[in-house]
């Protein structure tokens, strides 16, 4: 049969309802087909985003919650702080979406990221070529060590380098291209520039923690995470206990790609197994001695 004599394919009735609105005012797409579209959403990325979400359509951001309300209790997916994620994510774990503000995490468990600085400080030995990681844990460590006069300390985040200009230790800051609001530099340059040093002990700073590894929001910053991990001889992962069994977008390496873990509270036990088993050393802030 000629080509132009073959009959049209028959559409699946759900994707038959979303192309009939495509190119037109999404506002009023019914409901049913509007979350037909947000669960092909998650399943080709994995997540997503209110915000982007209610962007993309040029809906409002109340009328994706009242449908994520809806298919999570159908039990079609999981709702997460800022989106949602395939229902088949382990329910302890939580997908964290948006990056907060630089500002807001600053001041979110001050306290515990100070104790956690004081006890990552107490770490380095005299004379070391550290790494100081992008982030609000790593420049508070950044401030505990200001006064030492013996390290040799590299950086992509041009927060820590400011506060560290005061220090009598040289302060190398990376080169590439300034990630804003975090200031954090990113890039093939900062990257390639790293496989030029050899780094003692680096610091690292991640937005969750669950057994299948450390994670951060950002996948610009988390190549270059990975490219200090490549580089150090020993990696101390800085996380607050708010973090444990969080997740994001970008993985910066499985358990196994530590050896340290800084945090302010013993983990929940599932996790303290997986970190035995990847062979890390849990120093918990305030104990005198890590955890076994």
């Amino acid at each position: 049969m000629p080509a132009d004599l073959m009959p049209e394919p028959e559409l699946d009735p759900e994707d038959a309802a979303r192309a009939e609105w495509v190119g037109r005012d999404f506002a009023r797409m019914p409901a049913g087909a509007r979350q037909s579209l947000i669960l092909d959403v998650i399943a080709g990325n994995g997540f997503l985003s209110v915000s982007k979400f209610a962007s993309d359509l040029g809906i409002s951001e109340m009328t994706v919650r009242r449908d994520l309300v809806v298919l999570s209790e159908r039990g079609l997916l999981a709702r997460t702080h800022g989106g949602a994620v395939s229902s088949t994510v382990n329910p302890r774990e939580i997908f964290d979406v948006d990056e907060p503000a630089f500002k807001s995490r600053r001041h979110r468990n001050a306290r515990e990221k100070s104790a956690i600085a004081m006890a990552a400080a107490a770490l380095i030995g005299p004379g070391e070529t550290i790494g100081i990681d992008v982030g609000t844990s790593t420049l508070t460590l950044a401030e505990a060590v200001v006064e030492r006069a013996d390290l040799r300390v590299f950086t992509n985040s041009l927060r820590a380098a400011m506060t560290l200009s005061a220090s009598k230790s040289p302060v190398y800051v990376l080169g590439g291209e300034v990630r804003n609001p975090e200031q954090s530099v990113v890039g093939s340059r900062a990257v390639g520039e790293l496989q030029n040093y050899n780094i003692d002990r680096v610091f690292i700073g991640v937005s969750g923690l669950i057994e299948a590894g450390f994670f951060d929001y950002s996948v610009e910053d988390t190549e270059v995470k990975r490219a200090f991990i490549a580089r150090a001889d020993r990696v101390v992962i800085l996380c607050d206990s708010s973090k444990f069994d969080h997740r994001s977008l970008a993985r910066v390496c499985e358990l196994s790609g530590a050896d340290i873990l800084v945090t302010d509270a013993p983990p929940p036990p599932h996790l303290a197994r997986a970190l035995a088993a990847a062979e890390i050393e849990v120093v918990v802030a305030g104990h005198d001695r890590q955890l076994e």
